[in-house]
């Protein structure tokens, strides 16, 4: 088969979950003997000539924009894969650019999408980028041959709100291990030393929350905040103006820095609020983290029993309290560290995910719109 990717920043990932996935997806078809064209935006990929471990490389331009950026890119990508490729299926990461999945269906091609939750619920986007959001989740139902969820909330969410069925299947986690030390020397951290967040920074990652919880705990940790946001600026600006003295913001890392700071957390947070499987978090347990979460169902889906969750409806006070206890219980800590990684080593691999992704691609060329995907196991001993 021969698929086209399209909705991305760019890969090498360096953004999100949607480029780590679009990128080890791609490379893993590629590895199973498929072509695979990925459409990268000028300017964001730091990746020289148009090939990458075999996968083409597209690189088109866009505007600088919160809402139109990615509209545009998918524009000019569509036009491009339906008049200078020739593929069997595209592929769209995120609902919002599903505006354009009924022109290269007119011409035969089968389409794909990968959804993203309930994006309009979050808070960075206004009134126009809400609707849009809203309506793009109806035109991905009616125009894509199948979707893809990240979680059965999600899946759930898309067959009663919109009768739409859809194959739920998750990110993978990463399996390499960083020997250096240097970037936990460049930010003045120690070895289990830190409690970990990693995520844009933006309102509904409730980042004020953990910062407001951290500088009430009795503790000589601290708090590192691995993340930033362009679109952001006042909310980050606000995030950065604790005076206190053990709360540490790196800036986006990527590579073998970041696998440096989730490897030695003592303990990994995610305090988000919006709905669909979180990649860091995923990450977090490959490389064997404890990991405390806000306790949507999304988020409960994921770690089942390997993981502690705390009440998101009572904000800082209830992580404040969990927080302060896992602090208290280093043990408890260490063995949730051992559940964390089983859970992740037995339902997040990448190897399964490229496979059911080019099982669904198979299947969608035949006429059938979703494929059959394994059930998470309920323990980490299970």
């Amino acid at each position: 088969m021969h698929i086209a990717m399209i909705g991305i920043k760019a890969i090498p990932a360096r953004f999100g979950g949607f480029e780590t996935a679009a990128d080890e997806i791609s490379r893993g078809l590629i590895k199973l003997g498929h072509q695979v064209s990925v459409y990268n935006r000028a300017g964001m990929s730091a990746h020289p000539g148009k090939s990458y471990e075999g996968v083409e490389l597209v690189t088109l331009p866009t505007v600088k924009s919160k809402n139109f950026s990615t509209i545009f890119h998918v524009l000019f990508s569509t036009l491009h894969v339906m008049f200078c490729r020739r593929v069997d299926v595209v592929h769209f990461f995120t609902t919002g650019a599903t505006l354009f999945a009924p022109l290269p269906r007119l011409m035969g091609k089968k389409i794909v999408c990968s959804v993203d939750g309930t994006d309009w619920q979050r808070a960075k986007w206004g009134g126009f980028a809400r609707w849009y959001l809203r309506l793009s989740e109806r035109l991905a139902g009616r125009f894509c041959h199948a979707l893809i969820s990240d979680s059965n909330e999600v899946m759930d969410y898309y067959q009663k709100t919109h009768r739409v069925p859809s194959s739920c299947i998750v990110y993978g986690m990463r399996e390499c291990r960083s020997k250096q030390r240097h970037v936990l020397g460049q930010f003045g951290l120690k070895e289990r030393d830190y409690i970990l967040f990693v995520g844009r920074l933006v309102p509904e990652n409730n980042v004020h929350h953990l910062i407001r919880s951290f500088e009430q705990l009795r503790t000589d940790k601290k708090l590192v905040i691995v993340g930033d946001d362009p679109w952001e600026k006042e909310y980050v600006r606000a995030l950065k103006s604790t005076d206190h003295p053990r709360i540490v913001f790196t800036g986006s890392v990527y590579g073998d820095g970041y696998a440096q700071l989730q490897q030695n957390a003592y303990l990994f947070v995610l305090p988000d609020e919006v709905g669909g499987t979180h990649p860091a978090l995923v990450e977090a347990m490959g490389f064997g983290n404890c990991v405390l979460v806000n306790d949507t169902l999304s988020n409960l889906e994921v770690i089942a029993d390997s993981g502690f969750s705390y009440r998101g409806v009572e904000g800082p006070r209830d992580l404040r309290r969990e927080l302060q206890r896992l602090l208290d219980q280093p043990s408890l800590v260490e063995e949730y560290r051992g559940r964390a990684f089983r859970r992740a080593q037995q339902n997040y691999r990448w190897e399964d995910v490229v496979r059911l992704h080019a099982l669904l691609y198979q299947r969608v060329l035949k006429g059938s719109a979703t494929v059959e995907t394994p059930k998470l196991a309920q323990s980490a001993g299970s």
